[in-house]
């Protein structure tokens, strides 16, 4: 009699902690973890709603979406911000420099004190420019999926050594309409923007274990 197969830990294709083992594609990067095994159904009335869902008129539009990375973007605008100050910086410098050679001597375009500017200036210029390649570089080369989801479960860690005060980060367990089950991690964004609840249904958007979005089927 053949020995049984010891239960997966991890996905063997994108290495995610799996939240069951019973489960037969992995909800990080939907790849299939049983050939031939038992494909584990945790709730058919839930499972055959969640999959009525592709079916709605407005679920192409869902599916064609997509939604910013709030954490990406985050990283973006801080390259951009800081690229726009050294440009700022660097013509301030170049200006002030220009105008002291002028009130002198003369202006010299080889003196080093000009090169200052131009260099500081230019840093600034390939920042702003490298920030946007922040977005494919961030992304890790994970795919971006896209699934009708209910939230099974909810819980919060709040971070107190943030640099802009507490942070809260979500965790929220969701189940998909192809059965498979995860945990995903979502950054809090403040009041403007209520987590979803238990029990909530809608498209949601994950990057490995990132949840980027999630939305519901209007």
């Amino acid at each position: 009699m053949a020995a049984e197969a010891p239960a997966l830990t991890h996905c063997p294709n994108c290495g995610a902690a799996l939240k069951r083992p019973d489960l037969s594609l992995c909800a990080y990067c939907a790849m299939p973890l049983m050939m031939g095994g038992r494909a584990s159904v945790a709730d058919d009335e839930t499972t055959a709603r969640l999959k009525r869902m592709r079916e709605h008129a407005n679920f192409p539009a869902a599916q064609a979406f997509v939604p910013p990375d709030p954490e990406v973007e985050r990283v973006v605008a801080k390259k951009r911000n800081r690229g726009l100050l050294l440009v700022i910086f660097g013509a301030l410098w170049l200006a002030v420099a220009l105008l002291v050679q002028f009130l002198g001597s003369g202006i010299d375009l080889r003196s080093p004190w000009l090169w200052v500017g131009d260099g500081v200036a230019l840093l600034g210029i390939l920042s702003i420019v490298t920030a946007a390649g922040a977005r494919a570089a961030a992304s890790g080369g994970k795919p971006l999926l896209v699934r009708p989801a209910i939230v099974a479960e909810r819980r919060s860690e709040t971070n107190p050594e943030g640099r802009y005060g507490a942070r809260t980060l979500y965790f929220f367990t969701l189940r998909f309409d192809d059965t498979s089950e995860g945990e995903f991690k979502w950054p809090g964004q403040g009041l403007s923007s209520e987590p979803m609840a238990n029990g909530q249904v809608g498209i949601a958007y994950t990057r490995g274990e990132d949840l980027i979005a999630f939305r519901k089927l209007g």
